[in-house]
């Protein structure tokens, strides 16, 4: 057992894994902290076959996605819902706070300036002008209710109720083929396990395919975040098909700044220089192996922090690649793992176009 391991371990390594080689390009494109991140792709689903279902499919999400406003510790986004819709997130995460019976958007204790109906009303209009996409959205209660008479639940039921046919209606289903929710929302319920009215998030959560233990406390956390969200890559590349597998590692899920987990850059802008990890290649020449190497003086390197966008965004267009090779060593080896391209519901922050673009070729 131990030797098939170790054997899984090398050819992952070998075939896809971004190393400190491969991490000196660093790819520029993957992370965008710009209003338009260059991305466009409004109409990519509707290329699909509509026989998919929700859990085949390789889908680019954003995490906190209405999390514009507050400043670089609470901001996740620097597009708006319209033009990350546009640009091909299909995943949203919206959190709402409870708030006299009506939900306002909130990340933690900072309002972000919209309602639950100004995105509902965005993503209404979206799919009106691109009937073949369809819409996943969480839907979570964030931060301290107040003066309300009725539960969260009730408050979700009397808003949507003035959006009818906008959400699929799960009935016994709860992985949808694409054809049946082309138009539509979906719902991943992340509020009153009780009634079902969507796919259960907590459920997720208990199967293991949509873990969330990433924390951030430190920059020197990054790697370690990192490798969890490489881990959940391939645990979705080469899981149950029929399984709803998603991909929470891109953001660390506490302290630092969310565009250094994306970018491991000094601030957050677009073109910001990396931040440097304070190691050489003299010293530890091989710690953090997918970190670039930079600045050197013949072998002597300083080693740069790397976000998880561009890290991310290689490791992808690797796999793509280089997928079927990885099988046939599986094959040769008689190890009993199959990989596909597929990668499950990727949540990001600050995510460039050519992240987006290498999250939906997956599909292809």
């Amino acid at each position: 057992m131990k030797f098939t391991v170790t054997l899984t371990a090398l050819a992952i390594a070998g075939l896809i894994a971004v190393n400190a080689e491969a991490a000196t390009a660093i790819d520029r494109e993957a992370y965008s902290h710009d209003a338009d991140s260059g991305a466009y792709n409004p109409d990519w689903l509707a290329e699909l076959p509509d026989t998919l279902k929700l859990s085949q499919l390789s889908l680019p999400g954003t995490h906190d996605t209405m999390s514009l406003y507050g400043g670089d510790i609470p901001q996740t986004q620097a597009m708006d819902l319209r033009e990350q819709l546009e640009a091909g997130i299909r995943v949203l995460d919206i959190r709402c706070r409870h708030v006299n019976d009506n939900f306002l958007i909130y990340h933690g204790s900072v309002y972000q300036k919209a309602g639950f109906t100004d995105v509902l009303d965005v993503v209404q209009a979206f799919l009106t002008q691109h009937p073949g996409e369809t819409v996943v959205m969480r839907v979570k209660e964030e931060s301290t209710p107040t003066g309300n008479t009725r539960e969260f639940r009730q408050t979700y039921d009397a808003i949507t109720a003035k959006y009818p046919g906008l959400f699929w209606q799960p009935g016994g289903s709860f992985n949808p083929a694409l054809g049946s929710v082309r138009g539509k929302v979906v719902l991943l319920q992340n509020f009153a396990e009780s009634t079902r009215q969507g796919i259960n998030f907590k459920e997720l959560e208990r199967q293991g395919t949509a873990p969330d233990d990433c924390p951030l406390n430190s920059n020197w956390d990054l790697y370690g975040v990192w490798e969890k969200a490489k881990t959940q890559f391939m645990a979705a590349a080469s899981g149950d098909q029929d399984k709803i597998y998603i991909n929470r590692c891109l953001t660390g899920s506490t302290g630092g700044f969310p565009y250094f987990a994306a970018s491991g850059k000094s601030s957050p802008q677009t073109d910001a220089p990396q931040l440097m990890t304070g190691l050489t290649t003299l010293t530890n020449p091989n710690t953090y192996p997918d970190f670039p190497r930079v600045n050197c003086l013949g072998k002597l390197c300083s080693i740069a922090f790397l976000g998880t966008n561009p890290l991310s965004s290689q490791f992808l267009r690797n796999l793509r690649a280089n997928y079927a090779a990885l099988n046939q060593v599986y094959q040769t080896l008689n190890i009993n793992i199959r990989v596909s391209k597929r990668v499950g519901m990727v949540m990001m922050d600050f995510p460039g176009k050519s992240l987006i673009n290498n999250i939906i070729a997956m599909n292809k």
